[in-house]
């Protein structure tokens, strides 16, 4: 930070005339010493130039209140040295002029000191119209820029962009107040950022946002005694300055400002892998997408994390900014290096994602994600997609799809990791959970929840384990399991031990059908092979119904397994309630067959 006296010129009986301090008295009883008391007033300090400026500064200048107001005549170019704007410093720009810090590559420090007793003020000598004339633009090779109390007002003219402009580097703005700019209060461009140390930052009557910002640096942005409404867009906008400023590469955070975030370029996520860049939004935070905006957590490979931090009555919302349609934006897109521990939503609601082929407002590849109230909503394709070993991590609860395509799709080895409590997943075209198996055999015990929807396999599903760890699948009573043409469920076809515990109760019974007809022969039917584990592979309280077509026989085929069927119905097959081969003696207790065209157990 510039220190507000070293430059000023103090009153005072031995330094009016040179402006420097005595320093000889060292008991702290000369009044005369500059102290670096950044509570200056504006008769602390005494102007070096003015009150007209035009040009280029090269060396050190002081505007201090005693020339008031300053006039900027031309534009200033300030490219060496320091300018530093006392107290109560009033400012009047001519039309079409303004101040420019190392533009042309020269290195300079700018401050203005205003005070909250003296504020400082910048404004256009013609009026208060917006745009009148250029503002502040600060450029890459400049100093230290820091601004307090002060006003800047009418900006942003003449393809300047904004009040306060900043390329590259960073600006403290300490209660600083930007007003009428013609289309950008603040504009923070090619990675420029504001100090940790801003505050109370107050944008008001722009003709157009009050902030731009690359996404990289949307969290320097002060919450405290900040107000970013008033505008003609009240909101912030974020947009890459160009393919080096899209990215997101460390841990961050977005406050609520009041205002909602608006991404117009893609917000990808990408640290290192000893440096996760993680996005934690805060509660009440509601960040809006452009059409092919999505939010992306490490597309490109590096290390990423999502934290949401909504409450019930703030939840956190990631929505589209252009309408209300399915598929409006993308949605959140996560991929393998995304962190586990880092990607936790809690109390968020993702709404009309899933479009330009994102198949879901919330996609995961190889990711796993906590949720905690979370709320998928008006959803193309899916509520949730999750490909390869993608899944929901332990203690998830309330989740929730509506107004979608579909409830979600998983494959099959991580369906037991869906939420059981809290969960509603109907109010969809198809309410349906699609799983895909091939590649995803179930190795190990897991349980499928009734979570109120059908299971639909668009594939072949496998129960695959060993013996010290078999691939037993138990389905609670009520579940529907539902299959695609050509399908089969099928129990150690590649030798792998498994079981099925599919024990239903009279008022839920588990239902096994096609997922597109119930004509005999909708779906191939249940096999099972010999290493299944008899003793684990048990039918109660069960529907078995369509089964038998695409050359399978059977509703249930048989080889050299011996399950248990009780109180069972075995119905509808297109050929075969069970087909069984000689070394197979299935238990059956109660069982009821009806209409199966070759006869209900054979051959």
């Amino acid at each position: 930070m510039l220190s507000p006296t070293a430059a000023c010129v103090i009153v005072g009986d031995d330094t009016a005339d040179t402006g420097t301090s005595d320093t000889t008295d060292t008991t702290g009883t000369d009044t005369d010493t500059d102290t670096t008391d950044t509570t200056d007033t504006a008769e602390d300090w005494v102007s070096t130039h003015g009150p007209e400026h035009c040009g280029e500064i090269t060396g050190d200048e002081v505007w201090a209140a005693d020339l008031n107001p300053h006039i900027i005549t031309c534009d200033v170019f300030v490219e060496g040295g320091s300018v530093q704007v006392g107290p109560g410093v009033e400012i009047r720009a001519y039309d079409k002029t303004g101040i420019f810090v190392s533009r042309d590559g020269g290195t300079a420090d700018f401050g203005v000191f205003g005070s909250e007793a003296a504020p400082v003020e910048l404004r256009s000598d013609s009026g208060t119209g917006a745009g009148l004339w250029k503002g502040i633009s600060v450029f890459p090779a400049a100093g230290t820029i820091e601004l307090h109390h002060a006003t800047i007002d009418s900006g942003g003219g003449f393809n300047t962009e904004a009040n306060l402009y900043v390329e590259g580097g960073e600006a403290l703005v300490d209660h600083v107040t930007l007003t009428n700019a013609e289309e950008w209060g603040l504009a923070l461009r090619e990675g420029a950022r504001l100090s940790p140390d801003s505050t109370a930052l107050q944008i008001h009557a722009t003709m157009g946002w009050p902030v731009l910002v690359d996404p990289g640096h949307v969290h320097s942005l002060p919450a405290t005694d900040s107000d970013y409404t008033g505008n003609d867009s009240d909101g912030i906008y974020i947009h890459a300055t160009g393919l080096d400023w899209y990215d997101v590469h460390e841990s961050v955070t977005w406050e609520h400002l009041g205002v909602d975030y608006f991404v117009f370029t893609p917000l990808s996520l990408e640290g290192t892998a000893n440096a996760a860049a993680v996005l934690e939004l805060g509660p009440g935070v509601t960040v809006r997408f452009a059409d092919d905006a999505p939010l992306r957590l490490a597309y490109h490979e590096g290390a990423a994390g999502l934290i949401t931090l909504g409450e019930p009555t703030a939840p956190v919302v990631l929505s589209s900014m252009n309408s209300l349609d399915r598929g409006a934006w993308p949605g959140v897109r996560a991929f393998d290096n995304t962190v586990d521990a880092s990607f936790r939503l809690t109390h968020t609601i993702i709404e009309w994602g899933g479009g330009f082929n994102a198949d879901g407002c919330l996609y995961a590849s190889d990711a796993g994600v906590f949720v905690d109230h979370v709320e998928l909503r008006g959803c193309e394709s899916a509520g949730f997609l999750f490909e390869d070993n993608a899944r929901f991590l332990p203690d998830s609860t309330d989740l929730q799809v509506h107004d979608s395509d579909r409830s979600g799709e998983i494959r099959a080895n991580q369906v037991h990791t869906i939420p059981k409590t809290g969960v509603d997943l109907t109010g969809n075209d198809a309410d349906v959970i699609a799983i895909w198996g091939f590649n995803h055999e179930i190795d190990h015990a897991v349980t499928w929840a009734n979570l109120g929807v059908p299971y639909r396999a668009e594939t072949h599903i496998y129960l695959e384990g060993t013996a010290l760890d078999p691939g037993v699948l138990t389905l609670e009573p009520g579940v529907t399991f539902a299959f695609a043409a050509d399908n089969f469920l099928r129990l150690s076809q590649h030798g792998g031990a498994s079981g099925l515990l599919a024990i239903g109760t009279a008022e839920q019974p588990i239902v096994f059908t096609g997922a597109d007809a119930l004509d005999p022969g909708a779906w191939a039917g249940i096999r099972i092979q010999d290493d299944a584990i008899d003793g684990q592979t048990r039918f109660e309280h069960v529907e078995i119904r369509s089964g038998g077509g695409f050359n399978s026989d059977a509703n249930v085929t048989l080889y050299d397994a011996s399950p248990t069927f009780i109180n069972t119905r075995i119905v509808d097959s297109d050929c075969w309630g069970i087909w069984a081969d000689s070394f197979s003696n299935p238990s059956l207790s109660g069982v009821v067959f009806e209409n199966n065209s070759c006869g209900d157990v054979g051959p």
